[in-house]
């Protein structure tokens, strides 16, 4: 990348923004493959808008994440090279605070470790490393940050290359410099049964291709939560009945309320409709919120 090519996307406002207006720094592209990982780019309703994640770990991560409620989650985070400001600046609803000191650059972080923060290939341009995932956290405290770097490992004494130990390094550097917790993830994070569930939720989980039905779900909510020991299908049809909503309408309310959890569903074990519920999804996310970000909330 050329110094042009960088400020024309910095101009461009990659790497910039909260919410619906993030854009993030990486983009998928058909020249930019990986020989090592399915890449996914999707719509993420909760995020409101596309995202690009550059491995299936990376994707189902982030599904988690967003499942276990965070404000926003933003992928391929840079790690500006310079001094900037720091990333909760100018988050909708984070507190105002203005001595929150800007984030250190990447080359003073990596120049104080000791390694090597490299350029762009051919070029004398610093390279401009980023985060996989980037969440702004809820806390009952106010707004607090957790990275996460989503690597190929799928065995806990695989060997990791020396420089991808290095980039880790700098990441977690960068990270206790803007007191954002920390993790390196692989695919083995999220079980493939659990990402497929929360994957069939999803579409649902802000019912933004049915406004409609939102005034309906807690009304939905509250007729499946009256019949938890009949089979799925069966409290379906009949919450469908009793607010005269067509089948089709009262399966998305489902998905919906799974995903919010005001049905209380586990999709850690197999959702089979022909079946009650299984309980458990409220404290499996509770349990998750704790080990990642210290605390749950409401």
């Amino acid at each position: 990348m050329t110094h042009k090519k960088l400020c024309e996307r910095i101009q461009l406002g990659h790497g910039m923004g909260h919410g619906s207006r993030y854009l993030p720094w990486l983009i998928l592209r058909r020249k930019n493959p990986s020989p090592y990982s399915n890449q996914v780019a999707s719509s993420m309703p909760p995020l409101g808008r596309a995202a690009y994640y550059f491995s299936r770990g990376e994707y189902h991560t982030a599904l988690l994440l967003l499942w276990l409620g965070v404000r926003d989650l933003r992928e391929q985070f840079p790690l500006w090279p310079i001094a900037h400001p720091h990333p909760l600046d100018g988050a909708p609803g984070a507190a105002s605070v203005t001595t929150r000191p800007w984030s250190r650059g990447l080359l003073d972080i990596a120049r104080e470790a000791g390694i090597d923060h490299g350029q762009e290939i051919g070029t004398g341009v610093p390279y401009v490393a980023s985060l996989d995932l980037l969440a702004t956290v809820p806390l009952p405290g106010g707004y607090a940050l957790a990275g996460f770097s989503s690597k190929p490992i799928t065995e806990p004494d695989e060997e990791v290359k020396w420089r991808t130990l290095e980039r880790l390094e700098l990441e977690r550097r960068y990270a206790a410099g803007i007191g954002c917790t920390y993790f390196v993830s692989s695919s083995a994070l999220v079980p493939l049964l659990t990402a497929g569930q929360l994957e069939w939720w999803l579409d649902a989980s802000t019912l933004h291709c049915a406004p409609r039905l939102i005034a309906h779900a807690d009304t939905f909510a509250q007729h499946i939560n009256a019949c938890l020991d009949l089979p799925i299908n069966e409290t379906v049809i009949h919450a469908a009945q009793a607010l005269r909503l067509p089948n089709d309408e009262a399966w998305l309310l489902f998905r919906h309320c799974a995903w919010t959890q005001s049905i209380d569903v586990d999709p850690s074990k197999r959702i089979l409709t022909s079946h009650p519920i299984l309980a458990g999804g409220r404290a499996l996310r509770d349990n998750l919120r704790r080990r990642f970000f210290g605390e749950t909330w409401s």
